[in-house]
């Protein structure tokens, strides 16, 4: 299992990030007869509260409007948020996660306002942070903080040059698990990452 990186992945200006298998999402929709306005559906009824614990989707929510580094992790080594030189500034456990379609994508809020098969199939086309993961059940566990990263630069003249950075950054550590996993996380926990202290220091 590896280490998959994705650079400039955004928000979308609203505060929340959606980690899911967006087919699946929607086959649930479907089972439940529930409206295409999920955002309205999971933010006024008990639905968003049950399809979390089900592991329908894991959602974060007070994202500030950066753009991010995203890790999916899915080895056994160290969280890159935990090595040397990076600074983590939450860790979140608890989360579980259904993949039913072998893909899971982190996606946003604005996708859930009408949420149908043409809508999935444009979320699937634009939202680049994915992977493929075997279907089955996964514990998540969210870190997010600031990542060292190395930017490169065009000047003015042409010359391209490389600096060293501190990047807001979301790393999701993947465990595959034979059964469902205990849900435990509180999904009301804002993932604001700070990035005025790095930059003073």
């Amino acid at each position: 299992m590896a280490i998959y990186k994705f650079d400039e992945v955004l928000n979308d200006l609203m505060d929340y990030f959606i980690l899911g298998d967006p087919d699946y999402l929607l086959q649930y929709k479907k089972e439940n007869k529930l409206p295409d306005d999920l955002l309205t559906e999971f933010t006024t009824e008990e639905t968003g509260d049950k399809v979390v614990e089900e592991g329908v989707i894991v959602p974060m929510i007070g994202i500030e409007n950066y753009p991010y580094t995203v890790y999916f992790n899915l080895s056994d080594e160290m969280p890159e948020l935990l090595k040397s030189g990076n600074a983590v500034q939450h860790q979140r456990d608890g989360y579980c996660l259904k993949v039913m379609n072998g893909r899971i994508y982190l996606f946003t809020i604005p996708y859930l306002r009408d949420y149908t098969e043409a809508k999935v199939e444009t979320l699937k086309k634009f939202k680049h942070a994915a992977i493929e993961l075997p279907n089955g059940w996964y514990s998540v566990t969210i870190l997010a903080g600031l990542t060292k990263q190395f930017l490169k630069v065009e000047t003015v003249s042409g010359e391209i040059k490389e600096f060293e950075s501190m990047e807001p950054t979301f790393e999701f550590v993947l465990r595959p698990s034979a059964t469902k996993p205990n849900y435990s996380a509180d999904f009301t926990y804002p993932f604001k990452i700070e990035i005025e202290d790095s930059k003073s220091k």
